[in-house]
């Protein structure tokens, strides 16, 4: 996690140097300190960025490109600083304040989502500090819903459910999750997990539902919470000169034909010739997913491993030397434990499939 450290005074720079090397030290966090320029000459250890400009378009810069922003200055003037770049609690860094004394550490902005309140109480606890962490369900010691979406790097949709799932939880209702995957949670008088198999969208419950799952159906009723795991590897074949549109067209109608979300894709896949397709390239970076590129050599061992369940292509392996690509592709990428949800679907000038791999 991308951090910036700022300080305005003298003081504050000593103990942004102190935090920036606990968090250094910590392993998961990348400390960055920004010091008033004018103080530029003093001795400081590590990364330092010395600004000259005025704190209220370095706040600018720190938002767009850090994960986290931890100020050693007063909330009041954080607050005036950070706000006029709010967009969102899916897209707004982690914002943590601090007194020039370090007594205290507040989680600002983006406690759970952004990770504000877990760094705020690593930063505390290395410190000696108090922590301040004001969000309900952490003041009343429960579950927050988004943690164990964020923790495991899922999506949450409607993100805007966040807010209701929570309330309920507060205020003393109970959420039921029906899961596919484990998610390690134990059920209590908040939480009640139960095995996604026992859903049925013709029961009536009286109480809030989340769903862990990568499928789609119309069945499901509205007011629903979706948690997408990341367990779907898109393959891809295709003719020379595809476009980007044509490649998301294909993979829109393999989601659509499977009953699979996009928010559970984590990965698109296809032979090594095609490293330079710029059509799947330019998707795969419009639709803000990783591509892969398997050698021949790996797609003919899935066509070897898994002979009776694949497609073959005489004609595609005349040309290239493999009999298909997409089905051993969406295998080669989906994880541990793949299976194919979605054999060969030919769009186009396009070929898809898709695989399910485990959870994690």
């Amino acid at each position: 996690m991308k951090i910036a450290v700022v300080a305005v005074t003298k003081n504050g720079i000593t103990l942004a140097e102190q935090t920036a090397a606990l968090l250094a030290g910590m392993g998961k966090y990348e400390p960055i300190l920004h010091l008033p320029g004018k103080f530029s000459l003093l001795s400081i250890e590590g990364q330092r960025h010395p600004y000259r400009k005025p704190l209220r378009e370095l706040f600018g810069e720190l938002f767009a490109e850090y994960e986290g922003i931890v100020c050693i200055m007063a909330l009041g003037i954080v607050i005036r600083l950070a706000a006029p770049h709010l967009r969102g609690k899916t897209t707004d860094p982690a914002v943590v304040v601090m007194d020039e004394l370090g007594r205290n550490v507040i989680s600002a902005l983006s406690g759970h989502w952004g990770g504000a309140n877990v760094l705020a109480a690593d930063i505390a606890r290395g410190l000696g500090a108090n922590p301040v962490i004001t969000t309900a369900t952490d003041v009343n010691g429960l579950p927050a819903i988004e943690m164990v979406a964020r923790e495991r790097g899922w999506l949450i949709e409607p993100f805007e459910m966040v807010k209701k799932l929570n309330a309920d939880i507060v205020n003393g209702k109970k959420v039921v999750i029906y899961s596919e995957v484990p998610l390690g949670l134990e059920s209590d008088e908040h939480i009640e997990v139960r095995d996604f198999a026992e859903y049925s969208p013709a029961r009536r419950e009286d109480h809030r539902i989340v769903l862990v799952t990568n499928r789609m159906a119309k069945s499901f009723p509205s007011g629903t919470a979706f948690v997408r795991p990341k367990n779907l590897c898109v393959g891809i074949g295709c003719r020379r000169g595809v476009t980007a549109q044509e490649v998301k067209n294909a993979i829109s109608a393999a989601l659509e034909e499977s009953g699979r979300s996009i928010g559970s894709v984590h990965l698109l896949a296809s032979v090594d010739i095609k490293y330079d397709e710029q059509g799947i390239l330019e998707a795969a970076g419009e639709m803000g997913l990783p591509v892969r590129f398997f050698d021949r050599d790996q797609i003919s061992g899935i066509f070897r491993e898994k002979e009776k369940e694949l497609s073959f292509s005489q004609l595609v392996n005349e040309k290239i030397g493999v009999g298909g690509v997409c089905e051993p592709a969406a295998i080669l990428g989906a994880g541990n434990f793949p299976k194919l949800v979605m054999p060969k679907l030919r769009h186009g000038r396009v070929t898809v499939a898709i695989a399910e791999g485990d959870w994690q």
